[in-house]
């Protein structure tokens, strides 16, 4: 698999591309403390008040800088406050910012989000060993995706798999359906509500990120953000 390789964060270049590519950002939850104080202040009340209803410390972190991280971008696109920034919602219920196509996933110390002139989703699992994957296995995967989880690269395939699932549902903006077995992963094309996605999924340290997208790009284009 492709391992994802991400560039040092061009804020210039990220924003003259945002409106032909998909790009993916990546920040480590490490970068929480030297930027908490710019954090708070860029968050508007309603997501400082969710965030302060996290049990544990790193939750409420990935869920601010995540948050922090989303509103900063989109400020610089239009030149607005970032905490002033107000979201949409299309009919499935998934926010999107002025004609702005954008997702977020988090998985352990990371955050990945996606922007994109078309419809995208991401998803992203860290490889946990203490996790019980079969129950997952037989109620989400078909019969084709099981037999692919080779004892070998059980868990890899199982997370490239699930990933990819996600995405999807996240791109169409449906969530975690009902019947998971009927969400097609292994193509790098399949039709969901009558519109064609594309698939991809790359490597990132011991993460698997996988996103979805209505239309089809050579180029992926990934930033640190910093």
């Amino acid at each position: 698999m492709e391992p994802f390789s991400f560039r040092e964060w061009d804020n210039e270049a990220f924003l003259g591309l945002q409106k032909v590519k998909t790009q993916v950002v990546f920040i480590h939850r490490n970068r929480y403390l030297a930027l908490e104080e710019a954090i708070l202040a860029n968050v508007n009340s309603e997501e400082t008040a969710r965030a302060s209803r996290f049990f544990h410390s790193k939750d409420r972190e990935v869920y601010l800088l995540g948050k922090y991280v989303l509103r900063k971008i989109l400020a610089a696109q239009t030149g607005l406050a970032p905490q002033k920034i107000i979201f949409s919602k299309t009919h499935a219920n998934k926010p999107f910012f002025e004609g702005q196509e954008f997702n977020l996933s988090h998985s352990g110390d990371h955050i990945y989000l996606a922007f994109s002139p078309f419809e995208v989703g991401i998803d992203a699992e860290k490889n946990n060993l203490d996790f019980d994957l079969q129950p997952v296995v037989d109620a989400c995967f078909s019969e084709e995706e099981s037999m692919t989880l080779s004892t070998e690269e059980y868990r890899h395939h199982f997370y490239t798999i699930w990933t990819r699932k996600e995405a999807l549902l996240k791109a169409t903006g449906e969530g975690l359906c009902d019947d998971m077995k009927q969400v097609p992963a292994i193509p790098s094309q399949v039709r969901r509500n009558g519109q064609l996605y594309f698939l991809t999924t790359r490597r990132h340290e011991d993460y698997i990120v996988s996103y979805a997208t209505s239309h089809t790009d050579p180029e992926l284009i990934g930033w640190e953000f910093e």
